[in-house]
């Protein structure tokens, strides 16, 4: 049966766009945070979207008018009981989390679909903070969520085969586009992103001791040019921000070991407060300079291509996505023009045989099972 009415537990940025989003779809949204102030914003931040899409012809002051009025905001977990599905989308802060989630199992209708936006944290952790761990699921929505169309759902170590599909309906109702995930460190469109910049920024480590801006933009042209990517290693870093990127990888070099090393070359720019476009200067400084790709530049391309092929296959061998749901993920949740398999696989035995050359420079990059298959046409 469909949802009419979702729970928003956190009007942060994030929780305000997933509002928008569900309210967008026609449900209502009962939006809570404790913090008055929040929630005064978090509306605030719902209307401003709609009157963005007003002025921009996208949508009538009517409809904008609507969507607003479908949030109603509230400072009591109490407002989430006549909700049948509950999302919480507080910070990434585990303990934060926990604690939260332990009000809203007080609250919440016996038989509501509990999910959490999260980008990375454990949904089987999450769920055992309540007395339902079966029913918990993971909703990454990616940011802005009022406007990318692509959410991981993540299935827990308990999360029922109901519980998935009724979190795959609901994503379907919002008019997104919902990809099966099951439960890792950094989930798959982190985990396969992250490994490509971590392999792009390592090798460039090892060519330079200092790379110029004109290098970076040498090597991100490159990128452009050599594959689907919409844009470079550098550039992207600095669009997503360098702290971010810089605790993700942490935690998956954590989980994952040395593949996700990256050279060293995030912690002293993070350090010294060089966190991308938000504060004006990260890899690069102001505009990026005019460049074409040159050797060095098609040599860092080319790690980043294969760090996010091979990361990708081996999410795909370790059952965590399909393959036609990887390529999904990375079109809708990264903007290439074809996911890493697809792109394999056009190029027959091309790829495995790059990959091959690669391996005997560093044995990390060891052909998997399923790029061979793809050379010889023998994947599914």
């Amino acid at each position: 049966m469909p949802a009419e009415r979702v729970g928003v537990v956190g009007a942060g940025v994030m929780g305000s766009e997933i509002a928008q989003a569900v309210a967008s779809s026609g449900l209502a949204v009962t939006l809570v945070d404790v913090d008055p102030a929040a929630l005064e914003r978090g509306v605030a931040h719902v209307r401003a979207i709609g009157e963005r899409r007003v002025a921009r012809g996208r949508m009538s002051p009517q409809e904008a008018e609507a969507i607003a009025g479908r949030v109603t905001p509230v400072t009591e977990m109490a407002g989430l009981a006549s909700c049948d599905i509950v999302i919480e989308a507080v910070p990434e802060v585990m303990d934060l989390k926990r604690k939260v989630w332990r009000g809203i199992e007080t609250a919440a209708a016996p038989g509501a679909l509990l999910a959490t936006n999260t980008s990375g944290l454990s949904i089987t952790e999450l769920g055992r903070e309540t007395s339902r761990p079966g029913r918990m699921i993971g909703l990454h929505f990616f940011n802005p969520a009022s406007v990318m169309r692509l959410v991981e759902v993540i299935r827990g170590e308990d999360t029922t085969d109901a519980t998935l599909a009724e979190g795959l309906a609901l994503v379907e109702q919002l008019g997104k586009t919902g990809v099966r995930v099951k439960e890792c460190p950094g989930f798959l469109v982190n985990r396969v992103l992250v490994r490509a910049l971590a392999e792009a920024f390592r090798h460039a480590h090892d060519i330079a001791a200092e790379w110029t801006p004109a290098m970076m933009a040498a090597a991100d042209a490159a990128t452009v040019a050599a594959g689907p990517a919409p844009m470079g290693p550098f550039t992207l870093a600095d669009l997503v921000g360098l702290d971010t990127l810089a605790h993700i990888r942490d935690d998956l070099h954590a989980a994952y070991g040395d593949r996700f090393a990256d050279g060293a070359l995030l912690a002293p720019l993070v350090a010294a407060g060089r966190l991308g476009q938000k504060t004006g200067g990260g890899f690069y400084t102001g505009e990026r300079p005019d460049a074409e790709a040159d050797d060095a530049g098609r040599e860092v391309a080319e790690r980043y291509y294969m760090g996010a092929l091979h990361e990708t296959c081996l999410c795909v061998e370790e059952g965590v996505a399909t393959e036609g749901d990887a390529d999904i993920a990375m079109v809708l949740g990264t903007g290439w023009e074809a996911g890493p398999v697809a792109w394999a696989r056009a190029q027959g035995a091309g790829a495995a045989a790059r990959m091959e050359a690669l391996a005997g420079q560093a044995p990390r990059f060891a052909v998997p099972p399923l790029l061979r298959a793809l050379a010889t046409g023998s994947a599914a």
